[in-house]
């Protein structure tokens, strides 16, 4: 607060990207939908250009992959503090575990390119 004889007024805290409506939501969306077009072009890829086309592809999963788990993440920062052994902290960390045991594998069977780790 500042008092210089005037009226007391708080500050507020600016950071960048304030009001741009991107959330890790929103940021999730556009991945997954990129990744989605992504794997028709592979899919209609000539023979010579499906090397570069599975690269991006691979590439796209794995940014959705880390956008999942920061969702996640900010999910889990938005409860207050747990202890690690209580049953609520394992409720948190479940959907967190399984986006991590599906892995990059799981995301691109999930996008109809489970053939791109080849």
């Amino acid at each position: 607060m500042v008092n210089n004889g005037r009226k007391a007024r708080r500050r507020m805290a600016q950071w960048r990207g304030q009001f741009t409506w991107l959330t890790h939501q929103t940021k999730l969306e556009d991945a997954e939908a990129v990744l989605r077009r992504a794997v028709v072009a592979f899919r209609g890829a000539p023979p010579a250009d499906v090397a570069a086309k599975a690269k991006a592809v691979r590439h796209l999963a794995e940014r959705v992959l880390n956008l999942r788990l920061k969702l996640l993440k900010a999910g889990r920062a938005a409860h207050p503090p747990v202890d690690n052994s209580s049953p609520y902290a394992e409720e948190l960390l479940a959907p967190e575990r399984a986006v991590l045991s599906a892995g990059l594998a799981g995301i691109l069977s999930e996008f109809g390119a489970a053939d791109v780790m080849e």
